[in-house]
């Protein structure tokens, strides 16, 4: 049957799919009992407290604190390791512009590193290269839910004495020899913007350990008070990063139903993966066999443009799509961002800016992903396993007629 770029029937079409963001009566319930309560913003009432303790205990940390979204929490985290003016804090290529842009939020140099080429998390061999006496953090960025190698990173750091910091964005549900995403690193930071697993529209998640480190967080999200001090007692810099009682209401209503689809998730991604193998030029992300669940922001998979006839990355995903495949997109690597190969900063890093040159700064194995690595969306793994392998029918009926789409779709 020819694939559907070529004029055959789609395989998928868009009904089939679950949509996202889902919500049913346990988000109606709590948002009204927040609503009858009157205590709408995170002073009055006990709804963010209440979640940020519960997504804390689910990810095996000790505190947890709701904030605006997933980049306030990066800064604040920053804020309470210490990290400023100067100070250089080591990336990967390979994620959103917020985990750089947090850290030069803080007027510190981003360190941007290259990644592991299967995995696309942090690569633990560059990290160690790009240590100067001036570093103070390391952050390690879960990409689609995979995580970094914790276990090492957090040895790293403490050999040289640096913060290490989690960006759990993407890794809601991704648990490693039994602990959660977000309990390895002296802070872990998670989003709940409305694209991610669990989703207030908006919103952000900072995990911690450490009772001091918690409270300096927490002061710079409330202004720079303290717990238990006067109300107009600012004894710290500060900012208010509160999230409001209507975003943790729905956050706990969503955590209520987060387990069970991280676990259908998981069980359907595994099956796709052992599907796809079986196409020559397509590999699942690569994941540590230490990590036993993964919280899949997107399932990604590796692409070779050679067993496809030389189609590129673009035409591929072009093709998926017209099967009714919902994709997203790899993020670019961010030393090809324009803000990067250009410096431009703004009010940030004007002191430092000759010792924080991008313009000649290459990272292969980060560009080459961003060129050859699909991402589907997440809620295709909410869908009947059936469903969800059609997507390794429609990849082998485009490799099938690759020469053809070759021929027929201009470049």
């Amino acid at each position: 049957m020819l694939p559907a770029i070529l004029g055959g029937p789609p395989l998928c079409d868009d009904q089939r799919w679950p949509k996202w963001p889902q919500w049913d009566d346990t988000e109606r319930s709590l948002l009204s009992e927040a609503l009858e309560h009157g205590g709408w913003w995170t002073g009055d009432g006990d709804a963010c407290e209440r979640f940020a303790n519960e997504f804390a205990q689910f990810h095996t940390a000790r505190f947890g604190a709701a904030v605006t979204n997933g980049t306030h929490t990066m800064e604040a985290a920053l804020f309470a390791c210490g990290v400023g003016e100067g100070d250089e804090v080591i990336i990967p290529g390979l994620t959103f512009v917020a985990t750089a842009g947090a850290v030069l939020a803080a007027n510190a140099i981003p360190v941007i590193v290259d990644v592991d080429p299967a995995s696309l998390c942090i690569d633990l061999v560059a990290v160690e290269a790009a240590i100067t006496p001036r570093t103070r953090a390391v952050i390690a960025v879960h990409v689609a839910g995979a995580m970094a190698d914790v276990e090492a990173l957090g040895a790293l750091c403490a050999r040289h004495n640096l913060m290490f910091i989690e960006d759990c964005a993407h890794a809601h549900g991704s648990f490693w020899a039994g602990r959660g995403a977000g309990s390895f690193g002296h802070f872990g930071s998670f989003s709940f913007q409305r694209s991610k697993l669990m989703t207030a529209g908006e919103g952000g998640a900072l995990l911690c350990n450490d009772v001091e480190l918690h409270a300096k967080a927490q002061s710079y999200i409330n202004c720079g008070r303290v717990a238990g001090e006067h109300w107009y007692h600012h004894p710290n810099y500060g900012t208010n990063l509160r999230m409001t009682e209507w975003q943790g209401a729905i956050l706990r209503a969503q955590l209520s139903r987060f387990d069970a689809q991280n676990r259908q998730r998981n069980g359907n991604a595994a099956a796709l993966s052992d599907a796809l193998a079986a196409t020559s030029g397509l590999r699942g992300q690569a994941r540590d066999l230490r990590q036993e669940s993964q919280g899949h922001y997107c399932y990604v998979f590796h692409y070779d443009s050679d067993a496809f006839a030389g189609m590129p990355l673009a035409t591929f995903e072009k093709c998926l799509q017209s099967e009714g495949i919902p994709l997203g997109v790899s993020y670019p690597s961010l030393n090809t961002l324009e803000m990067f190969r250009t410096s431009n900063f703004g009010p940030r890093l004007r002191s430092f800016s000759a010792s924080a040159d991008y313009s000649k700064l290459s990272l292969p194995a980060s560009e080459f992903a961003a060129k050859s690595t699909v991402w589907v969306e997440h809620r295709v793994l909410l869908s009947a396993r059936r469903d969800v392998l059609d997507i390794a029918e429609a990849a082998q009926r485009i490799q099938r007629h690759a020469g053809e789409i070759m021929r027929t779709l201009p470049l």
